[in-house]
């Protein structure tokens, strides 16, 4: 018998939650519109690049993220990724055999500019009053991420925006400052310092 879903945080708290984080509205349009540049100065395939932060994503830090899939895409070495489950769904994209999990392949969607993919984080897993692994059971994934369209249906936005708005408002209501996506940024640094980046170095097989 399939699991029921899980008990989950209402639409109007939520609405109040993204409301608090209305400046994130635009964190993926502006993360799209840094691909789309970076991958033009290097030449690189956007798409490309997109998957690479998408699969590099899991259990890392924004900025930490950004620079292990600039140094990837510069370098083409795999092992500046250190878990090698990560390694292995990188390899798997660049083979062209997909991007495994629903919230490295919404990531995916919404980095290329995709407005209806609702990604589920652990951040998102906090504010709607769930564990991250109920997102594994059909259900509760689906309740989520019905929650999150009802929030931009109620807001007149996007569910990509509603998300972003929710994972800002709540991080800034327990007190922590979201890392921006400053692709571009990392960019220059990473280029000026002749692509030593910042905290990234090459693992052991």
């Amino acid at each position: 018998m399939p699991k029921a879903a899980v008990r989950m945080t209402s639409v109007d708290k939520l609405v109040d939650i993204a409301c608090d984080g209305l400046s994130g509205r635009s964190w993926y349009a502006d993360a799209t519109n840094q691909i789309d540049y970076v991958s033009w100065l290097e030449g690189w395939d956007r798409s490309e690049f997109a998957g690479v932060i998408a699969t590099t994503s899991p259990r890392c830090s924004v900025v930490r993220n950004i620079r292990m899939s600039l140094h990837f895409m510069h370098h083409r070495n795999i092992r500046v990724v250190p878990m090698r489950g990560i390694r292995t769904s990188v390899t798997r994209f660049l083979d062209g055999k997909g991007i495994a999990g629903q919230k490295t392949s919404a990531f995916y969607n919404n980095l290329l500019g995709c407005p209806d993919s609702v990604t589920l984080d652990v951040w998102m897993s906090y504010a709607l009053g769930c564990d991250q692994k109920d997102f594994n059971v059909k259900a509760s994934r689906e309740k989520a991420t019905d929650r999150i369209v009802g929030v931009g249906r109620v807001m007149s936005i996007t569910p990509a925006e509603a998300q972003a708005c929710i994972w800002v408002g709540y991080q800034k209501r327990i007190g922590y400052n979201p890392s921006p996506f400053s692709i571009a940024s990392e960019y220059f640094a990473a280029r000026a310092a002749e692509w030593e980046v910042a905290g990234c170095s090459i693992h052991a097989e």
